[in-house]
């Protein structure tokens, strides 16, 4: 009874490959700063959501850049 208790709370809900990879990230994140730790280091884990977020604010800008600086050449 307690082993399918525990075999059912082991089961994920991530069903996508984006919450897949998301929680893969936040893990590896969450590793690297107890690693760090471990090292003497402290370091913050930056927010995923936030790190996304200006991953794609900085990409709509390089497309912008990029686009501006083709027609330019035309």
């Amino acid at each position: 009874m307690k082993d399918e208790k525990q075999g059912q709370q082991g089961q994920s809900s991530l069903t996508s490959f984006a919450d897949k990879h998301a929680y893969c990230e936040q893990v590896k994140m969450e590793n690297f700063a107890q690693s760090m730790r471990l090292e003497g280091y402290e370091i913050e884990v930056p927010s995923l959501v936030e790190n996304a977020r200006k991953r794609d604010e900085l990409r709509q800008q390089l497309i912008r850049h990029y686009k501006q600086a083709d027609t330019e050449k035309v």
